[in-house]
């Protein structure tokens, strides 16, 4: 079953970021650590605070996934067509239960969550050395829209 984030599911919810930043630490170790989730973002995810939405997949009574997005708008400059997005920050699914479909049944939730609240696309942002994520976005619709390029300075 898919729902709404609640008070009750914050334990959780932090061990499936846990997991989220361990796996992200593998990636980029340089730029990422293990860390527990920002209770204040939490609670703006949970109250839906600034057009925050957190959805979590339970079997029984354990969460095995979560997906966080945020409605936004173009920012106001000429060169931006006014849209409004949704901006997928997180999807986490627990490692013993990846390739079942229920990053899948997430991704397809928060979809039909930005169509009614009149979103025109949906976007997010992922470590290009994560293909398994890269892979499953494509099959969902997802494309290359813009590239984020760094350099480290030490």
């Amino acid at each position: 079953m898919i729902r709404e984030v609640g008070l009750d599911d914050i334990d959780r919810i932090n061990e499936l970021y846990r997991i989220l930043f361990a796996h992200m630490q593998e990636l980029e170790p340089q730029y990422m650590t293990t860390t527990d989730q920002d209770p204040i973002f939490l609670q703006d995810v949970i109250a839906q605070e600034d057009n925050f939405i957190g959805l979590v997949y339970q079997e029984e009574e354990r969460i095995d996934g979560l997906i966080v997005a945020q409605l936004q708008t173009t920012p106001p400059y000429n060169c931006f067509l006014p849209q409004r997005s949704v901006y997928v920050m997180d999807i986490i699914v627990s490692p013993e239960k990846r390739g079942q479909g229920i990053g899948t049944q997430l991704i397809n939730e928060i979809k039909q969550w930005a169509i009614e609240h009149g979103a025109d696309f949906m976007e997010l942002n992922v470590l290009s050395n994560n293909q398994p994520a890269i892979s499953m976005y494509r099959r969902e619709g997802f494309r290359p829209f813009s590239k984020s390029m760094r350099m480290r300075l030490k």
